[in-house]
C-alpha cells in the first residue's frame, strides 16, 4: 500500500504555511505603515514578523527604515547590521547601512557602502542618488560616471539619471560626453527645460577662452 503524507507531517507543514502567510501580512503591513509615517504601528508589525522568522533580514531592515526616518540614525545602524549578518548580499540593507552611517556623521564611510549596494544591485535608486550626493561633497565625479553608466546601461532612456551624468560630464570637464548626453535627452524629451540650459552652459565652455579660463582658475 502506498502511504502519503502522515498526519503530522501535513500538521507541521500546514503550520509552516500558515507561518509564512503571517510573516508576509505583518511584514507587508509594517512597509505600508511606513509609507504612511504611521511609525509606531510599522514597528510593532515588523516586530511581530521578526518574531515568526528571525532568520529573515527584511524585518530588522523595515525597522531601520523606520528608525532612520526618526533620525535615530545609530539604532538604524544596528539594525542594518542585523540585517546584514543574515543576509550579507542584501543591497537594501546595505543602502540602509549607508544612510544610517550618513546620517551619523560617517559621510565616507557611507558613501563607500552606497558604492557597495551598486555593486550586488546596480539597480538600486537609493544607492545610485547617495554615490552622487558623495561625488559632489567628496568631488569623486569619476566614481559617480562609472554607477550611472552601469544604470543606464539597464535603462537608457531614464531622463534623470541621463541629466545626471551630463552633469558629472560637466565637472569632470569631459564637455563633449556632457553634450552627447544631453542631446540624447532631447531625443526622448525635446523640450527638457534643465537640459536645455546646462547645453547653454557646455556651450559657453567649449567656446570659453583658454587663457582667461586658467587666469580664473
Amino acid at each position: 500500500m502506498q502511504h502519503n503524507i502522515l498526519p503530522e507531517e501535513t500538521w507541521e507543514m500546514k503550520n509552516t504555511s500558515k507561518d509564512n502567510i503571517l510573516f508576509e501580512i505583518y511584514q507587508e503591513l509594517g512597509e505600508c505603515y511606513t509609507h504612511t509615517q504611521n511609525l509606531g504601528k510599522a514597528m510593532e508589525h515588523f516586530n511581530l514578523a521578526m518574531q515568526i522568522d528571525n532568520s529573515s533580514e527584511r524585518p530588522y531592515i523595515g525597522i531601520g527604515v523606520a528608525l532612520l526616518q526618526q533620525n535615530k540614525s545609530a539604532e538604524a545602524k544596528k539594525h542594518f547590521e542585523e540585517a546584514l549578518a543574515r543576509n550579507p548580499n542584501s543591497d537594501t540593507a546595505v543602502a540602509g547601512l549607508a544612510m544610517a552611517l550618513s546620517g551619523n556623521g560617517q559621510t565616507i564611510e557611507g558613501f563607500q557602502k552606497y558604492q557597495e549596494a551598486l555593486d550586488i544591485n546596480p539597480e538600486n535608486m537609493s544607492a545610485l542618488m547617495g554615490v552622487i550626493t558623495g561625488a559632489y561633497s567628496f568631488e569623486r565625479f569619476d566614481v559617480a560616471v562609472s554607477y550611472l553608466q552601469n544604470y543606464l546601461a539597464l535603462y537608457p532612456g531614464n531622463i534623470k539619471i541621463l541629466y545626471c551624468l551630463a552633469g558629472t560630464y560637466v565637472k569632470l570637464n569631459r564637455l563633449d560626453d556632457a553634450s552627447e548626453v544631453l542631446k540624447k535627452i532631447f531625443i526622448f524629451e525635446p523640450n527638457h527645460a534643465a537640459s536645455h540650459e546646462l547645453l547653454k552652459k557646455v556651450d559657453m565652455l567649449q567656446h570659453e577662452d583658454p587663457y582667461r579660463k586658467c587666469q580664473n582658475s
